[in-house]
């Protein structure tokens, strides 16, 4: 009797797949390399950066390739016609997420922006996030946060004595902007906050053996992977639970002066009748854990990368310097402001081309079909996942000149826009489902990159030359620069009392 009950659901997989394989042998798949059994190509992407390999295999099978990576059908776009297709034309059947292991667990149940599930509570989380971070009157409402904090950070690397941990200093910047911008300040917990963030960006980013072979899900669980990501989850929501309970206990007393994002999401949960789909704490706890893993690594990375590179063509970075240093040098008050950086044309190009050449998100987040379609003439199935290599589409000679030079001087002419209308650069996404955040996230990159670019003179610590710069990449939620910039400030412009 046992036997039996073992082998009834192993005859019914064989079932499944007998007639999964019969539904789809007159599909006319895009091209794709040779497939190994039970893994089939997954061992092509090991590889520490994956959406390199991918451009690799693109060359050779076209911009419109078939993968099976584990028991997951997967189409890889890499060029702009392609992404077009998908994030256009046809981005009404590609605007959903696949259920992958990591959202689930840490994005309470896909509840969280990035990852929730197409439909009406997705489009109403994504209209109170723009409402609320990305108008010009959201935006002019949290400008003073943003040059206070840049402020203290210029203040700080002022006192340095030593050479500093470039991408540590802005990582915590942006930090405090989300902390002050989501929580209406700062609290006792802060670095608590910040630790539990980044390390649950870590796990997030690794290796998940759910999200290739979903049978085998519970392999996750006695590894102890699955475990780890609960226990983060725990110390996440123990900071939040207290800070939002410390909201709703103030608004009981008194209507807040100026709302905080954790006030306007509390005081639509109170609403209640006026929202589609009703708002949980777990779901408030998603969309500010999506904000802050978003604002913080992206535009610290950025900046970063822009540092680096500049570093490596010294007449990049006088030109932008001296752009900086013109433009406030004409102020009474020798600080820089938001208002200032619209007259920063060249620096806006330098982060322009870092967006190109570093982007933040090279293979952007997966989608996952809707009902069965044809992207020039392949047939694609329902329920496959979709990733689009925008690293692979930034690099492509067919749209770009000299694309592998980075060279800001490229966008001197040129209208491509980040926002998500130009196919062939798609930074932050497009369609549907592009990043709702793009305002405050570039805001916060400008600001910080001008200030720093203004008030102090830079050089690499112990000698190092820029030449001899490691520029090595590691992919994970984003890709960021594998041994951080360790960087020697000397104050030039002190900040103005």
């Amino acid at each position: 009797m046992l036997q039996l009950s073992l082998l009834v659901p192993l005859f019914l997989v064989f079932i499944f797949f007998l007639v999964k394989k019969h539904s789809n042998k007159n599909l006319v798949l895009p091209p794709g390399p040779p497939k190994l059994p039970l893994i089939g190509n997954m061992n092509r992407l090991l590889h520490p950066a994956p959406h390199r390999a991918l451009n690799d295999l693109a060359v050779e099978y076209g911009p419109i390739m078939h993968l099976k990576l584990g028991f997951i059908s997967t189409i890889v776009v890499s060029s702009a016609d392609a992404a077009r297709e998908i994030m256009k034309t046809h981005d009404n059947i590609f605007s959903n997420r696949p259920k992958l292991v990591a959202p689930r667990i840490l994005g309470y149940n896909y509840s969280d922006i990035a990852f929730a599930p197409y439909g009406s509570y997705w489009r109403q989380l994504k209209k109170i996030c723009v409402l609320e971070l990305s108008t010009v009157k959201s935006m002019d409402s949290t400008r003073f946060i943003r040059e206070e904090e840049v402020k203290l950070l210029v203040e700080s690397v002022s006192e340095s004595l030593e050479p500093i941990n470039f991408v540590e200093r802005l990582f915590a910047l942006n930090h405090d902007i989300i902390t002050w911008i989501t929580f209406g300040d700062k609290f006792d917990d802060e670095l608590r906050f910040r630790l539990a963030i980044r390390e649950g960006t870590a796990l997030a980013a690794g290796f998940q053996i759910g999200d290739f072979f979903p049978s085998l899900g519970f392999v996750a669980k006695l590894t102890g992977m699955n475990r780890r990501m609960e226990e983060c989850l725990v110390e996440l929501s123990s900071i939040m639970d207290k800070r939002i309970e410390r909201h709703v206990d103030r608004r009981k007393i008194e209507k807040p002066q100026r709302e905080c994002l954790v006030d306007v999401l509390l005081r639509l949960q109170e609403a209640g009748g006026d929202l589609d789909e009703p708002l949980t704490t777990d779901n408030i706890k998603s969309v500010l854990l999506d904000v802050f893993t978003g604002a913080s690594e992206n535009s610290s990375n950025i900046v970063e990368w822009a540092m680096a590179e500049m570093l490596r063509n010294p007449s990049v970075m006088e030109k932008a310097q001296t752009e900086v240093r013109q433009v406030i040098g004409e102020k009474v008050n020798p600080t820089v402001e938001e208002t200032d950086v619209t007259k920063m044309s060249y620096m806006k190009m330098v982060v322009k081309e870092t967006l190109r050449f570093h982007p933040p998100v090279p293979l952007l987040l997966p989608r996952e079909s809707m009902e069965r379609c044809k992207i020039n003439g392949y047939d694609i199935p329902s329920q496959t996942r979709v990733v689009i290599n925008y690293w692979a589409i930034a690099r492509d000679p067919a749209s770009w000149k000299d694309p592998n030079v980075f060279n800001p001087d490229r966008f001197q002419n040129e209208t491509k826009d980040y926002r998500g209308h130009d196919f062939e650069y798609i930074p932050f996404g497009a369609g549907r489902r592009v990043c709702p955040g793009i305002s405050l996230g570039m805001a916060n990159t400008e600001l910080s990159l001008a200030s720093l670019l203004y008030h102090f003179d830079w050089k690499l610590a112990s000698g190092e030359k820029p030449q001899d710069l490691d520029m090595n990449e590691t992919f994970g939620m984003t890709c960021y620069k594998t041994c951080s910039l360790r960087l020697v400030p000397t104050l030039r412009y002190p900040i103005s009392t």
